[in-house]
């Protein structure tokens, strides 16, 4: 302890798990665990996964597939807030020359039955700490080395062109953009061989061209090349994300709505979702989701990819938390007039589904009740706007569900929109939709606090709380029927 009276010991999330020392470059890796750049760059070169953290298969990746590093800006952060607060000085980068000695020594002693990482003394600890966002826990597929490649019959595009193209003059760049686009836009095995690093390295520049039609062609070749899915994670890997943002957020009208679509086209691979988060996708989503004067198919997408996105708990909060996000969304699903009814309807649909995943989280439920979502839902319910037995219906359930686990404001409010009769209607409402009848009886045992009386009578009976009595995630419970694709939309299969 210092002479502030704060201690000098760094929290268990502060050190890596590799070099044992505090770290300056923190980055998240697809297993969700953080670590010193230089390490686990280190490990991945010589192919040593340490001992405890065999969820990290460091032999998946190769020169040609390499690993995904998010820079961990939070942790960051906070490793120099703690540094400032204890008049210490801020860590400094491991070399790699470093990180390599230290990763050979751990694979020398990690033989011996003694070893034992930061990692394994706080496991718990270091998965569940608030300050880190963390990446959906899976490992990422290998990418296989390419097949040799040979123009296609009808396919214009030769990839001799892209030599370079950097440096080329803007109209012959523009015309080979035009034929990557038409040689992407029908063959899958064309897109599948086309989606190198060095074709992706080419187009994250052409999207941020000023020349409207290099970006729009740029643009409309990457969802194209986005809808394989072996391509996905490949596209996301090499970087391509950042200028696709860009693009969504300034970019010329047409080529953001291609963008929307390629955002929405990748954010089908769950293991991207976290990446689009941290690389700043949701804030212009959110706006052209919201926005009345754009193409109604770019506002579709955008919903899509919103709600694919709000899959991941770290999206989620993020939501949660931008100004103003969840009463925009609310009002887009509350939309009556200044659309075309079918496209009401189905802007309406997009922005329940992201509401039933908002309030699958605490940030997400105490937002929503803040903004009204509780009386808007009812009303949906009652006024006819949601059919009885509609997808839309159960969204909205599910979205009640989530809005009353253990919150006596839920009550007030439900009882002052009038819930209790057409939750009644669908608990005793007869035929398919199973998990619409269940959803609405437990958001009823809420709304009348009888959960709250049978977990005081099995306390008192000095049992143990489970099944319906557990404040457990909304995903797992109710929200059960919404992993699967929305029946509706299905994948991104629009073609530029």
């Amino acid at each position: 302890m210092n002479s502030m009276g704060i201690t000098a010991e760094p929290p268990a999330e502060f050190i890596c798990p590799i070099s044992c020392s505090l770290m300056a470059d923190p980055v998240i890796v697809p297993s969700g665990q953080t670590f010193e750049r230089a390490c686990i760059q280190a490990c991945a070169a010589l192919s040593f996964t340490p001992p405890n953290l065999e969820s990290l298969d460091l032999s998946r990746y190769s020169a040609s597939s390499p690993l995904l590093l998010i820079p961990n800006v939070n942790l960051r952060n906070a490793i120099l807030n703690w540094c400032a607060r204890i008049h210490i000085p801020a860590p400094v980068a491991i070399s790699p020359d470093t990180a390599h000695s230290i990763v050979r020594r751990l694979r020398t002693t990690s033989s011996s039955s003694s070893f034992s990482s930061p990692y394994d003394q706080n496991q718990n600890q270091y998965q569940n700490r608030l300050v880190q966002e963390n990446l959906p826990r899976q490992q990422a597929p290998r990418v296989m080395p390419q097949p040799p490649r040979s123009p296609m019959k009808g396919d214009s595009f030769d990839e001799l062109s892209l030599d370079g193209l950097a440096d080329a003059d803007p109209s012959e760049q523009e015309a080979v953009m035009m034929s990557l686009r038409q040689a992407t836009r029908e063959n899958p095995a064309r897109r599948k061989s086309l989606c190198t690093p060095q074709l992706l390295s080419i187009l994250r520049p052409m999207l941020l061209s000023h020349n409207p039609g290099i970006q729009i062609n740029a643009s409309a070749a990457m969802v194209n090349l986005s809808l394989e899915t072996e391509n996905k994670v490949r596209i996301v890997r090499s970087g391509a994300v950042s200028p696709i943002v860009e693009v969504l957020k300034a970019g010329h009208p047409e080529a953001r709505d291609h963008a929307a679509g390629a955002i929405y086209s990748l954010a089908l691979e769950d293991e991207n979702r976290a990446a689009i988060g941290v690389l700043g996708a949701i804030p212009p989503l959110l706006d052209l989701f919201a926005d009345t004067s754009a193409d109604y198919r770019a506002r579709r997408e955008a919903g899509m990819a919103l709600y694919y996105v709000s899959l991941g708990d770290m999206n989620r909060n993020k939501i949660a938390r931008a100004t103003g996000a969840v009463r925009s969304i609310i009002g887009l699903a509350a939309i009556k007039d200044g659309v075309a009814p079918a496209e009401a309807a189905a802007i309406r649909k997009l922005a329940l589904m992201v509401l039933a995943n908002l309030a699958g989280c605490t940030d997400g439920r105490a937002v929503l009740m803040d903004s009204g979502a509780v009386g808007v839902v009812a009303g949906l319910m009652t006024e006819g706007l949601v059919g009885p037995g509609s997808p839309e219906e159960e969204y909205c359930l599910s979205t009640l569900y989530g809005l009353s686990k253990g919150s006596l404001r839920f009550r007030g409010l439900a009882r002052a929109a009038g819930l209790e009769a057409v939750l009644m209607r669908v608990a005793e409402g007869g035929g398919e939709g199973a998990m619409r009848r269940e959803m609405a009886k437990r958001t009823l045992r809420a709304m009348r606090g009888e959960d709250d009386e049978a977990a005081a009578a099995m306390a008192a009976a000095g049992l143990v709380f489970g099944g319906d009595y557990d404040d457990g995630n909304i995903v797992s419970e109710g929200m059960m029927s919404f992993k699967r694709r929305p029946k509706d939309y299905g994948s991104n299969t629009t073609r530029f």
